[in-house]
């Protein structure tokens, strides 16, 4: 304790003892004996008790006047320093947190430029608490609306698409902004669809982030502007297999593509299975009859988890493995075409299992349940229609 803390917390004692004359005169004096200076050894249970003496008279006095309360409350916390929390990294990687099951609503997104601190900042701010909640990165500013399914392109050459679950939106939230600031160039929402709202920000570069949540009521993106902001990678992609070069890179990225146009796509089969130096999951695709054979819109979004939700219902749903992927299709359907199993259990060096979450409206999604956060590529390819996934594998 420094002297002058002490000297400041000696004063303010004496001068609530003195200026509040509801307490009795002999209770001031003995909270006067309490603050007088003492020998270093005896000071802290002096002050301490001499503290005591004021809260007991205040808590009593509160019944008379309750304004004394705010009064002493509020001088306390101008003379007691509070601790400055410590800053968490920026990370290369998807992020999650949040209560699960929670019901909230969003009433404001703010913006704002953190420059000289080395990077911007949106706030969404929340009554009724923070919500289950997923924050994905995407190597583009496309993205995909639920649950119309189609694309949206925003200003900037990257992306990360927030998704509340649980939560809807007041009517006064803009849906779209637009801060061009040095790393977050615009936020837009991009679905609120039974309960689960989502925004799309666009960014100028392929940026680390921090996500936190402050009192219960506001969840906070920092966006770095510099790669000398990050202090923890993202999982490295290991080596291209030299057989496999001419089937592109893998990247720690979100991944989208197809189009959502004409009758939706008839789920025909999905396959997984272990390749040199990845996992592969297959989903297959027939057209309707007299349609021309697509690719479905989809995105592939990696989660820190494998945990889940269930479309429509909202029901949760955990898998196999420690991190997960969410694969979503717009404008396709397996209802009546696919005749599989529908949950597959396959245990690969990543890949542990393979689950439909939903299949609603012409949106059909697929969760995999992995062992390990890893890297990915998607291929299209015809004849037949398929979309491929490849989780790179250690």
């Amino acid at each position: 304790m420094s002297d002058d803390f002490e000297k400041n917390l000696r004063d303010h004692l004496h001068r609530e003892a003195e200026e509040t004359r509801e307490f009795p005169r002999r209770l001031r004096g003995r909270i006067r004996d309490g603050i007088a200076p003492r020998t270093r050894a005896r000071m802290v249970p002096q002050l301490a008790l001499a503290g005591a003496l004021v809260l007991v008279a205040v808590a009593v006095l509160a019944f008379r006047n309750p304004t004394i309360i705010n009064v002493v409350v509020t001088t306390f916390k101008g003379i007691v320093p509070s601790p400055t929390p410590t800053p968490q990294p920026f990370l290369c990687q998807d992020q999650s947190g949040g209560t699960t099951g929670l019901n909230a609503t969003l009433t404001d997104i703010r913006p704002a430029s953190h420059a000289g601190d080395g990077y911007d900042r949106v706030v969404f701010d929340l009554s009724g608490g923070i919500p289950s909640w997923n924050v994905t990165r995407q190597e583009s500013s496309t993205f995909v609306r639920d649950a119309s399914g189609q694309n949206v392109t925003l200003e900037g050459n990257a992306g990360l698409k927030l998704v509340l679950l649980g939560t809807d939106v007041a009517g006064s939230v803009s849906s779209d902004l637009q801060p061009r600031l040095t790393s977050i160039r615009e936020i837009a929402q991009v679905g609120n669809f039974e309960h689960q709202l989502t925004y799309a920000i666009g960014l100028s570069s392929s940026q680390c982030v921090r996500v936190f949540q402050l009192t219960n009521t506001r969840l906070v993106i920092d966006v770095a502007t510099s790669a000398s902001a990050s202090t923890t990678a993202a999982p490295t992609p290991l080596p291209t297999q030299p057989a496999a070069t001419d089937l592109g890179a893998f990247s720690c990225l979100d991944h989208s593509g197809g189009t959502n146009s004409g009758p939706a796509m008839q789920l025909a089969a999905v396959r997984v299975a272990h390749q040199t130096g990845f996992d592969r999951i297959v989903f297959e695709f027939a057209p309707q009859a007299g349609a021309t054979a697509h690719i479905p819109a989809y995105t592939v979004s990696r989660q820190a988890s494998a945990k889940f939700v269930k479309d429509p219902s909202g029901l949760p749903v955990t898998m196999r493995g420690s991190a997960g992927l969410r694969i979503v299709f717009h404008g396709a359907s397996g209802a009546t075409s696919y005749s599989g199993s529908r949950d597959q259990i396959v245990n690969l060096p990543v890949v542990q299992e393979v689950e439909q979450l939903g299949d609603f409206e012409a949106v059909l999604s697929w969760g995999a349940g992995l062992s390990q956060p890893s890297c990915i590529r998607t291929l299209e390819l015809p004849n037949p229609t398929r979309l491929v996934i490849d989780v790179q594998t250690p």
